[in-house]
């Protein structure tokens, strides 16, 4: 798996409302800084975020605050249990191997920081997420695509056997890979493409049938610039 939790950042400071976080929160995508070279060691800031030095990639989790005090996380196919802790300002979530604390910032999103990372300037991004699709069988089935970021619009999806994936446009095949990652009783799509400057991006599905499926990803399209929100939709073929 491509998926690489990489650990550099600095937490954004933003205020939680008092407000309720149950529901489900999509890992959205990961923001970092790389560490600089003084007097012969590494040095990470804590003190300022600089897009110019940011590394920004699609991240794969999708966190499940079942009440005011209980959680559960699935990456890929691990589980993990929570313990909720909410003031009011800032949100604190502990498991048995793990401590994530931070805060809702001002565009809504969830931005937690572990305390186990072994670089410790990492931030999860975490989005609002309403999932109901479970899992369908993707390979040898070809799907048209919508979104509204442009990367979806008009292309066709040819997911074949071994995880191998034709990406058409206007004619032409991109010739890719893609898998798919089951987070509990739902499920996202991980595909690789060499337009998005991360090398691959994450379609999280919502909705499906057996002719249609929609979802959100969110997209590296520029160099140094966030991911972009997208809503995607394919219809089968």
């Amino acid at each position: 798996m491509r998926i690489l939790l990489f650990s550099f950042l600095i937490v954004l400071s933003a205020s939680l409302s008092a407000q309720n976080l149950k529901g489900n929160w999509l890992l959205a995508y990961i923001k970092a800084i790389p560490p600089e070279m003084e007097m012969g060691e590494l040095k990470y800031s804590e003190d300022g975020f600089g897009d110019e030095k940011a590394f920004v990639e699609p991240g794969l989790m999708l966190l499940t605050v079942l009440s005011e005090t209980k959680a559960e996380s699935f990456y890929s196919d691990v589980k993990e249990s929570w313990t909720v802790f909410n003031d009011g300002a800032k949100v604190r979530l502990e498991s048995l191997q793990d401590t994530l604390y931070g805060s809702v910032n001002k565009e809504g999103m969830l931005v937690l920081k572990s305390t186990i990372d072994e670089n410790p300037t990492t931030d999860y991004f975490f989005a609002h997420y309403s999932p109901e699709a479970a899992p369908v069988e993707l390979s040898n089935t070809s799907w048209k695509g919508n979104g509204n970021s442009g990367f979806f619009q008009n292309k066709t999806f040819e997911f074949r056997a071994n995880e191998q994936l034709f990406i058409w446009d206007n004619g032409k095949r991109e010739e890719r890979e893609f898998y798919i990652h089951e987070l509990g009783n739902f499920w996202a799509i991980e595909f690789s493409s060499e337009i998005l400057t991360s090398g691959f991006g994450m379609i999280y599905i919502e909705k499906g049938s057996g002719k249609t499926l929609s979802g959100v990803a969110y997209l590296s399209l520029e160099e140094d610039k966030l991911p972009v929100r997208s809503q995607v939709s394919f219809t089968k073929l």
